[in-house]
């Protein structure tokens, strides 16, 4: 069986961000599952993105070459796992301006697995704002499922775990064995259909 390569993309840029914790506990989970993975971290706050602007189509630009070694590192992995907080209801915009960012096939045709975090009861309005927005010209392929963990801040930290610690882990292992195994089974078709540069934008 081959090596998948998932990147698991923190969209938030706080100094203690319950989407960094969750981020590392999905990181340990898919290492505890035993499957033939590599995972790359996309850290936002790490990487401090310069907002998108036209310089990004001009060859040799700053912003090229600063996002370059991000956009080699994005395509080569396989899927991903996608984790938005919500920000007065919404996704926040560095993470909007991230996906901006990959219209260079970083993301295209790949699966994808999001994941909403709320501090309250919300976390529903970022899901529908990405997946309505969030896809369009980097062709990011969301699965059909989302994880909505809501009072984040209570949720993977108590030992022993809570019952609703041991119902979202157990969710989150099915959701994360989906993307896997989708990410695996696109792989050979993305190869052999996918044409970005006649088909470079979605409609």
């Amino acid at each position: 069986m081959s090596v998948l390569r998932i990147g698991i993309i923190v969209g938030s840029i706080r100094k203690k961000s319950e989407s960094g914790r969750i981020g590392a506990y999905i990181e340990n989970l898919l290492t505890e599952m035993e499957l033939p993975v590599i995972i790359e971290l996309f850290s936002l706050r790490d990487i401090e993105l310069p907002l998108w602007n036209e310089d990004k189509s001009e060859k040799d630009s700053d912003l090229q070459a600063f996002w370059k070694p991000h956009s080699d590192k994005l395509k080569a992995c396989d899927g991903f796992v996608i984790i938005s907080p919500e920000w007065a209801g919404m996704a926040p915009p560095h993470l909007k301006n991230f996906l901006l960012m990959c219209d260079g096939g970083e993301l295209a045709h790949k699966p994808a697995q999001l994941v909403a975090v709320s501090s309250g009861t919300g976390g529903a309005y970022p899901v529908a704002e990405l997946r309505m927005s969030g896809y369009k010209n980097n062709f990011l392929w969301w699965m059909p499922d989302h994880v909505i963990l809501r009072q984040v801040k209570d949720l993977f930290a108590s030992d022993p775990p809570t019952d609703l610690d041991g119902r979202l882990t157990a969710r989150l292992i099915y959701a994360l064995t989906f993307l896997t195994e989708t990410a695996r089974a696109v792989a050979p078709v993305r190869n052999r259909v996918q044409n970005l540069t006649l088909y470079k934008n979605g409609m």
